[in-house]
């Protein structure tokens, strides 16, 4: 026997007919049972309409406008910001002379500079809709000989990329038809990423910003195009799509329905956390922070979605640069006030955690849960932590070569933290919510049931009718009720089908009469329900299992028909239920107290921030010794002393802590104060030095709230000591004396030697002063006495000298015409004064000149006497004590 089967008979053609053996047909006819040709492609296109590939493309080039809308105003809104803030700073006169043209003068403005203004007005918003499709903004170009260099940044402007998506799945729901199946939603969802992704890369390309060419400069345009860019558009305009009805591209699968249904809970919270911090933020940075303002507009989102991430005690920080990383947490560096943020989170938790009941309407619960809530809370970690995190890479080349990369945002290990956040959420589901949501009324649940929906109700195997039995939905013969199916007449039981026509509200209604809220019968889906499949595909997996609180018995919907009212209870159970209630709310109010209190005491109390509040105040005060105690006093630190520091007058005032930034042990506080009756301000380091009790941290100052006073002054005042406050401190060494000094102004005094003084002269430490004073020499009256006694002997010595030719140095020269000795006599001292100079070289002139006689025999033999005046004109040099000529 064959084993192909036998070809059925042709049956007979009319003559003439088409597909008639022996005589040609149409076109595209074949006789039947020839093979048929296949166009399986074309019959899948053919299977979306023409409204749902016109709808995925509006959807896509819709999200795009919206993206692109809303960064341009954020830029605008960021403009205005800043030109507020700056007017006033700077004005444009006649006498300008900047180097932008002047529009009304006649001049022609620059063609690139116009192009170039035309591309940061419009390329700026298209390069933000490419970050926030996954883009990286690249810059790179060169400066003269100052070599090249190129960087790159990715963040996501979280707002830009809210508009886009939001905008996207509303046109696709709107326009697109409600019954697709699945290919169909696959391929309009590839069309809808093809869609975005090119408009996307094509415009950020276009509208790359350029700059004018400027003399020894060359700047590449600026884009965000890239690998990232294109990859991410396509997936985030495909996830817009599908996002618009998921349920139709899941299907009957139950287990993925579940899935889906924990997705929507946990997305929701995320979004509440994150609309409410937005708001939040907004509103202190325009009443209390206006500073912030600036930046809010295009990064409000990001700042939101970290502010979300530390609630769920993640962390913040930064890593990279070649440096250590610093995290900040509500733990220590964030502020004691986040805490209000974890507050909220935990409520919110609560809030999904019954949510998640109510979506699942049933007690029992499978192992799997306690695995598939954590993943789907770390999934959404792992979504804030790309949002709220910013790379950054650099390189240049020129005299040296630098590079780094790295990041600023959430730390890496936050998303853990929120599947351990999805584990308490799976805990309040499966064990708060049985006892707190029956008592929470049905009109609660109901409410919530429509916010967050319902998941497929699995069958446990499929029921087939016996033969004549009726169809599911309808009575059974008389005396055999099967389970499910309706009782006898008179014979319903609490919790099953009552007999036709006596269906009570909240009961099981007969088939086609469900009313919305309430259980149809079998194999009649709920409305917003996934329907029921007739073998459920993963039964093992979901089959019944005892209800929790229940030993025994079938798991319980929270609403619907089959939701029985609560037994009343009695009142030692509700004692017992209201002391537990109590003494749970205690416990969280203490714990939430406790952790709010500590980390108020770390910020205030135990923080970096007292310990310079209370190191200034000690510099204020003049206690030196208590500034000592609380910081790390430097060797060169002589002026760092209690008698010096209470000498100054213009100590601060009015004592400010501002920003104070914390990375692990280490610590930079800005303190502000008056000085002089101005604000100055200054850095004060601190380091970490121990944690005692857990939380209370020790802090010490390392580098000091203070200046370099450095004195100078000749080599004449080699060894004077310097004296403030009626201390001495040091002396002057190598022409100089060097102090670190607190904020004030001082009277300092340099001594000296028995012919030079130094003198007293003012520092002011920390006001517009450098800190800088040169001490000149000042002649003592024994300088005075001894330099007249110098020229005094200097003009007796002289004058017992006869040889003309020793008169070298002396003051008069002897006359010229001598013949032999020469007598002379010093009839009249002159009167001189004493200068000494910055040098420390002394110079001696006569103020009223000198007069001396001679008497000696000339050339021809005569007997002459003469008289000449004289002055005097000497330098002299301090010389191991003693003046000396400086000749």
């Amino acid at each position: 026997m064959s084993e192909n089967p036998p070809n059925p008979p042709v049956p007979p053609f009319p003559p003439g007919q088409p597909g008639q053996p022996g005589q040609p047909g149409q076109p595209g006819q074949t006789a039947p049972g020839a093979p048929q040709p296949s166009d399986a492609f074309g019959r899948l296109l053919r299977s979306v309409t023409g409204r749902d590939w016109l709808a995925s493309v509006l959807a896509a080039v819709g999200g795009w406008v919206a993206a692109y809308v809303v960064a341009a105003i954020s830029l605008l809104l960021t403009v205005a910001v800043l030109a507020a803030g700056g007017s006033g700073s700077a004005s444009v006169g006649s006498g300008s002379t900047g180097s932008t043209p002047d529009l009304g003068s006649g001049s022609t403005p620059d063609v690139q500079s116009l192009l170039s203004g035309v591309s940061v007005l419009l390329g700026t918003p298209a390069q933000l809709v490419a970050l926030a499709d996954l883009g990286r903004l690249h810059l790179s170009g060169s400066i003269g000989f100052l070599g090249s260099g190129s960087g790159a940044l990715a963040v996501v402007p979280v707002l830009v990329l809210a508009a886009q998506v939001v905008l996207a799945v509303v046109l696709t729901r709107r326009i697109r038809s409600r019954d697709l199946g699945r290919t169909p939603i696959v391929l309009t969802a590839v069309l809808s990423g093809l869609v975005t992704t090119v408009l996307t890369n094509a415009a950020a390309g276009i509208l790359a910003i350029r700059f004018p060419a400027v003399p020894g400069a060359a700047i590449d345009p600026v884009h965000a195009v890239g690998l990232g860019s294109i990859l991410g558009a396509f997936v985030i305009g495909a996830l817009a799509a599908v996002l618009a009805r998921p349920s139709a591209l899941l299907g009957r699968n139950v287990f993925a329905g579940r899935v889906l249904g924990t997705l929507r809970v946990a997305a929701s919270q995320l979004t509440v956390l994150v609309v409410l911090v937005t708001v939040v933020v907004i509103v202190v940075a325009l009443i209390g922070q206006p500073s912030w303002g600036a930046a809010l507009p295009v990064l409000v989102g990001n700042v939101a979605v970290a502010l979300t991430a530390l609630g769920f005690l993640g962390g913040v920080g930064l890593s990279g640069f070649g440096s250590a990383g610093s995290t900040a947490s509500v733990f220590g560096g964030a502020g004691g006030w986040t805490w209000l943020v974890v507050l909220l989170v935990v409520v919110t938790s609560v809030v999904a955690g019954l949510a998640l009941a109510v979506r699942r309407n049933d007690r029992f619960r499978t192992t799997l849960d306690w695995v598939v809530t954590p993943v789907v809370w770390f999934a959404l970690g792992l979504l804030l932590f790309v949002l709220g995190t910013g790379l950054v890479s650099y390189q240049a080349t020129g005299v040296s070569a630098v590079s780094g990369t790295g990041s600023v945002g959430i730390a890496l290990w936050t998303p853990l933290v929120f599947a351990l956040w999805g584990g308490a959420i799976e805990a309040v589901a499966r064990y708060l919510a049985p006892v707190l949501l029956p008592r929470l009324g049905g009109g609660v649940v109901l409410r919530t049931s429509r916010l967050v929906g319902a998941d497929p109700r699995p069958a446990a195997a499929p029921v087939f009718p016996a033969p004549g039995s009726p169809a599911p939905g309808t009575s059974p013969v008389a005396g055999s009720p099967a389970p499910g199916t309706y009782p006898p007449a008179g014979s319903a039981a609490p919790g099953t089908y009552p007999p036709a026509g006596s269906a009570a509200p909240g009961t099981y209604s007969p088939a086609g009469s469900a009313a919305p809220g309430t259980y149809s019968p079998a194999g009649a889906a709920a409305p917003g329900a996934f329907p029921a499949p007739t073998a459920d595909p993963t039964g093992a997996a979901w089959s019944a299992t005892p209800g929790v609180g229940h030993p025994g018995q079938p798991a319980q919907p929270f609403v619907g028909g089959g939701a029985p009212a609560p037994a009343p209870m009695s009142p030692r159970a509700k004692k017992i239920l209201v002391r537990s209630l109590i003494a749970g709310g205690a416990v969280v109010v203490v714990v939430i107290a406790g952790a709010v209190t500590t980390g108020v005491l770390r910020a205030n109390v135990w923080g970096p921030a007292p310990t310079v509040k209370s190191y200034v105040q000690a510099i204020a005060s003049g206690d030196a010794d208590a500034a000592a105690r609380l910081s790390e006093v430097p060797s060169d630190a002589a002026m760092l002393d209690t008698a010096v520091l209470k000498s100054a007058k213009d100590r601060p005032s009015d004592i400010r802590v501002g920003r104070v930034s914390t990375s692990g042990d280490s610590a930079l506080a800005t303190v502000s104060y008056t000085q002089d009756g101005k604000n100055r301000s200054g850095q004060v380091s601190l380091r970490r030095t121990g944690t005692s009790f857990l939380v209370k941290d020790e802090w010490r100052v390392t580098e000091p709230l203070a200046q370099t006073v450095t004195l100078t002054a000749s080599e004449v005042l080699e060894g004077a000591p310097v004296t403030v406050g009626g201390k001495e401190i040091g002396e002057i060494s190598d022409g100089r004396f060097t102090s670190l000094a607190y904020p004030g102004t001082y009277e300092v005094e340099v001594g000296g030697t028995k012919y030079f003084t130094g003198g007293t002269e003012q520092v002011s430490v920390g006001a517009t002063s450098s800190g800088y004073v040169d001490f000149s020499p000042t002649a003592t009256k024994a300088l005075q006495q001894d330099a007249e006694q110098y020229v005094a002997d200097l003009i007796d010595d002289c004058a017992t000298k006869t040889d003309l030719s020793a008169l070298s140095g002396c003051p008069w020269y002897g006359p010229y015409d001598a013949d032999g000795a020469v007598r002379y006599d010093v009839t009249t001292m002159p009167e001189v004064e004493v200068e000494a100079s910055a040098s420390g070289t002394v110079m001696v002139q006569s103020t009223k000149d000198g007069v001396v006689e001679y008497d000696y025999t000339s050339y021809f033999g005569d007997k002459e006497h003469g008289e000449d005046s004289f002055d005097v004109n000497q330098y002299l040099k301090v010389e191991d004590g003693k003046l000396v000529s400086a000749y």
